[in-house]
């Protein structure tokens, strides 16, 4: 029994030591805080894409979705009535609209250059917010559409369990934010606070919309109780790192089509570029260049 009481509290030790890096402060010497968290990627990669060196565009994408699914947002509030906090897709679509609008605001200072642009803090805590949504958001629209729960198919369903997937396909796409394995933490924290929620909306005994006692119908810890716990923990420690892959191995099909991309470009730039020599020669060592121009005079020399 020590052991495993030893044990757990490692485990949570660790998971705070992760929860803490974005909070970590130190003294710059100039009376500002300073960043001493987790190293942090190039700043272009958290603020820019590596598609293009024009970063209008992708700012301008930015500003548009945090406005697109900010207005999704808002018009779903009054439709769950005043139970909207307690469904996860709330939570997670919330998760995402906080990433776009992050995101916008942080892309918008960088391009803008004003002053010395987004701390490194506020760069980590953007980068968090990312691994909980692009998970979050994958995870429960697979689990709305093969669920063997009847859904609601609609116009609100649509945009909420299948349009927010393939934006979060897009976006991992076109950003420079690294996506890694070890970061699982983040979404399955997401989905264990909610988790607790749930315990704890049940142990308040609140009532959902039919007036029972439970969010989810197979969610009822007072008929189900078994199910109940076997469909958390299994979502949480199981379909959520499965999810959280499956984002990391979109980031790798970025790097990889990226890496081509640029080596077209490459190709087609030499392509393009005049024919400037037509030999070389050796000159201390080293082979030197000689042009066309260069030639021709010598040969008049001669």
């Amino acid at each position: 029994m020590t052991f495993v009481l030893r044990s757990i509290r490692q485990a949570l030790q660790k998971l705070a030591g992760c929860l803490v890096w974005p909070c970590r402060v130190k003294d710059t010497g100039k009376g500002l805080p300073g960043y001493t968290g987790e190293p942090i990627p190039d700043r272009t990669d958290l603020t820019a894409t590596p598609w293009s060196s024009n970063q209008k565009l992708f700012v301008t994408y930015r500003v548009v979705c945090a406005v697109f699914t900010l207005a999704i947002l808002i018009w779903s509030v009054p439709t769950d009535s005043n139970r909207w906090i307690t469904f996860y897709s709330n939570w997670v679509y919330s998760t995402l609209t906080l990433h776009f609008c992050w995101s916008a605001v942080v892309c918008l200072k960088e391009y803008r250059k004003s002053h010395d642009g987004p701390s490194e803090r506020t760069l980590y805590i953007g980068w968090v917010i990312y691994d909980m949504a692009m998970a979050t958001n994958l995870t429960v629209s697979a689990e709305y559409w093969f669920s063997p729960w009847p859904v609601t198919i609609g116009l609100r369903s649509i945009l909420r369990h299948g349009l927010n997937s393939l934006m979060v396909a897009v976006d991992v796409l076109l950003c420079g934010i690294p996506s890694r394995l070890n970061r699982v933490v983040y979404p399955v924290l997401h989905q264990g606070i909610y988790c607790v929620f749930v315990v704890l909306y049940w142990l308040g005994g609140f009532r959902g919309y039919d007036g029972k006692q439970y969010i989810y119908s197979f969610a009822d810890l007072n008929t189900v109780p078994l199910q109940t716990v076997i469909i958390m923990v299994g979502n949480t420690f199981i379909v959520m790192p499965v999810f959280h892959v499956v984002v990391c191995a979109l980031y790798r099909l970025r790097l990889k089509l990226l890496k081509k991309f640029r080596s077209k470009n490459a190709y087609e730039a030499v392509k393009r570029k005049p024919m400037q020599t037509i030999e070389t020669e050796v000159v201390h060592g080293k082979f030197k260049e000689i042009s066309a121009a260069q030639v021709q005079i010598e040969c008049l020399n001669e």
